[in-house]
């Protein structure tokens, strides 16, 4: 068991029933880091948080799904994404919904999963 703690709160991870969630917290954190941001690992992150207030159509959405799975494969070896969908809401500038779809490595084996992530501002 993969133990680890919450960035927020400083409590133990407690693992979530779709992602666990040491998985989630570091996804998450990948997709909201902007490339260069990091001293000690610059290439550390994403180009998503540079696209976030793109304008909404379809070439902002091919984009951040280009820069979310590119950060994910590259920087989480745990886990194989085979899909990203990217959905925009018109009347919210700033907000994307983001979900990746894949496999990650589990002590009794493979297991798919299947994960929204809210990116941008909140609403």
């Amino acid at each position: 068991m993969i133990k680890g703690m919450n960035r927020h709160s400083g409590r133990s991870i407690i693992d979530d029933i779709q992602l666990p969630a040491h998985l989630f917290q570091s996804m998450h954190d990948i997709l909201t880091t902007l490339k260069g941001t990091r001293l000690c690992r610059r290439n550390y992150g994403s180009l998503v948080p540079d696209l976030i207030d793109q304008p909404c159509n379809e070439i902002t959405q091919l984009q951040i799904m280009n820069a979310s799975a590119s950060g994910i494969i590259e920087f989480e070896p745990r886990v194989k994404v085979s899909s990203v969908m990217v959905s925009g809401f018109k009347d919210q500038v700033g907000y994307w919904e983001v979900t990746i779809s894949g496999q990650y490595h589990a002590f009794n084996g493979v297991q798919k999963f299947n994960q929204p992530f809210s990116l941008g501002r909140t609403v």
